[in-house]
C-alpha cells in the first residue's frame, strides 16, 4: 500500500479510537482544519505537519506511515538535528556514491546534492521513499 493512502488510513483510524474530532485534532496540533482533510482524502501532508499529529498522537512517523505495524507510545519527542545532518549520515553509511543514490532513486544529481549539502530539504514524500531506500526510520531521517 502507497504510505500516503497508509497514512490518510491510519489517521482515521487514530481519530476513531482515540475519539478524536478533527477539529480537536487541529486544535491539539496546530493543523489547519482544512490540512487535515486534506490528508484524510489522500493527499500528503508537510513534514512539519506529518510531525504535529505524531505528537498529538503520542506516536512515531514510522507507525503512521506504515513502516512499523505495532503503535507503541512514544511521547516527549523532540526535533534533536536537522534533516540534511541525517540524510548526510544516512548517504555515507550507505556506502554508495551520491551519484549511484540518485540514479536508484530516479532524482537528479543537483538535487540530491543541494538535499546533501542543506541547500533544500527533501519533502515528506521523497523522505519516505529516502526511508525506505536505505533501510532506515523516517523519524531518524527527520531528525526525531
Amino acid at each position: 500500500m502507497n504510505r500516503i493512502v497508509y497514512f490518510s488510513e491510519c489517521l482515521k483510524d487514530m481519530l476513531i479510537e482515540r475519539d478524536i474530532t478533527v477539529a480537536e485534532l487541529s486544535q491539539q496540533s496546530g493543523v489547519n482544519v482544512s490540512r487535515i482533510y486534506d490528508y484524510l482524502s489522500g493527499k500528503a501532508p508537510a513534514t512539519h505537519n506529518a510531525i504535529k499529529i505524531a505528537q498529538v498522537f503520542k506516536c512515531r512517523l514510522d507507525y503512521l506511515f506504515g513502516f512499523e505495524t505495532q503503535y507503541e507510545i512514544c511521547g516527549g519527542y523532540v526535533l534533536s538535528s536537522d534533516c540534511t545532518k541525517r540524510f548526510r549520515e544516512a548517504v555515507e553509511n550507505s556506502g554508495k556514491t551520491r551519484y549511484r543514490i540518485a540514479k536508484d532513486m530516479g532524482i537528479t544529481q543537483t538535487q540530491l546534492s543541494n538535499w546533501y549539502l542543506g541547500k533544500q530539504t527533501p519533502k515528506l514524500i521523497s523522505l519516505i521513499d529516502l526511508a525506505d531506500y536505505f533501510n532506515c526510520s523516517l523519524d531518524y531521517l527527520v531528525g526525531r
